[in-house]
């Protein structure tokens, strides 16, 4: 049955031959002799150099220390063609009728809490680990994208705890695919390390959904990337691949070389499209 879900959600969000972005690398036959490879010739290279964290903090909670990224942007920054100020404007009642829940119509802004994950796969269970999760939430000044991010195994009860922590204060969730995979992962490693929270609340704001009833006619597929250019204007440079995002993850642990700045840009970027696409979704106009 899970395998089926996957399976359906890859094809809905484009080639269903296609590695969704998130795909953990294969450890196994085949795939296992290509890793091993890619590592004997990495190796076997010049030495690459150690990478360094963007600027960010260390906080402590009660399950100890971890490391969050904060930045704040002014509502008229533009991201592809908008605002993200757009998103101020965003008329309820048209999200509620795209998103077919009428309870979306009392919704504001302030509710709501952008959440983008990064994991080390698309599989189930407690094995999946969510090494990086992006936050953002509106505020009197602006808009605020964190990024709380694993430096080791033993900073993720306290990481957990933190996006707890924010989701019980904005309870509506807004992601891209979150509601069948971004709220599970974080879920199952909440219930591993008995943190409570609001991960699964129903008010949950999929806009995957919303750009595939609004535009799902004209595009090619719903994917992120498609909506970012052909809807929000937004072509990235130099992005690095999700799929490429795990192993920069263990790579970075291992030896401290993996491209993990890389992966904190890809996910920001995700952030701020989605306020972006709120705004757009929520304009009062016809389509």
């Amino acid at each position: 049955m899970k395998r089926d879900l996957r399976g359906k959600l890859r094809r809905s969000l484009g080639d269903a031959s296609t590695p969704t972005p998130r795909a953990a690398p294969v450890r196994s036959g085949a795939g296992l002799r290509a890793y091993l490879e890619r590592r004997r010739d990495r190796l076997a290279g010049p030495p690459r150099p150690p990478v360094e964290l963007p600027e960010g903090e260390e906080r402590e909670n009660a399950h100890g220390s971890f490391f969050v990224r904060s930045m704040r942007y002014p509502w008229d920054m533009v991201h592809g063609w908008f605002p993200l100020g757009s998103a101020t404007g965003t008329d309820w009642d048209t999200v509620a009728g795209l998103a077919k829940d009428p309870a979306f119509a009392a919704a504001t802004l302030e509710q709501c809490l952008f959440l983008d994950t990064e994991t080390t796969g698309l599989s189930g269970g407690a094995g999946t680990t969510v090494f990086l999760t992006g936050l953002g939430f509106a505020d009197e000044d602006g808009f605020v994208v964190e990024q709380v991010f694993l430096r080791s195994f033993a900073e993720e009860p306290a990481a957990l705890a933190h996006v707890a922590a924010r989701l019980d204060e904005r309870p509506i969730q807004v992601t891209f695919v979150g509601k069948s995979f971004d709220r599970h992962r974080l879920r199952n490693r909440m219930v591993l390390h008995r943190i409570e929270s609001a991960v699964m609340d129903p008010r949950h704001l999929d806009l995957y959904y919303l750009a595939r009833r609004a535009y799902g006619a004209v595009l090619p597929d719903c994917r992120l990337r498609t909506v970012e250019e052909q809807r929000l204007g937004l072509r990235r440079h130099d992005d690095l691949p999700g799929s490429e995002a795990p192993q920069a993850w263990i790579d970075w642990l291992q030896d401290g070389t993996g491209p993990v700045d890389r992966v904190l840009e890809h996910n920001r970027l995700d952030v701020l499209s989605l306020v972006t696409l709120l705004g757009l979704l929520g304009r009062p106009v016809t389509r």
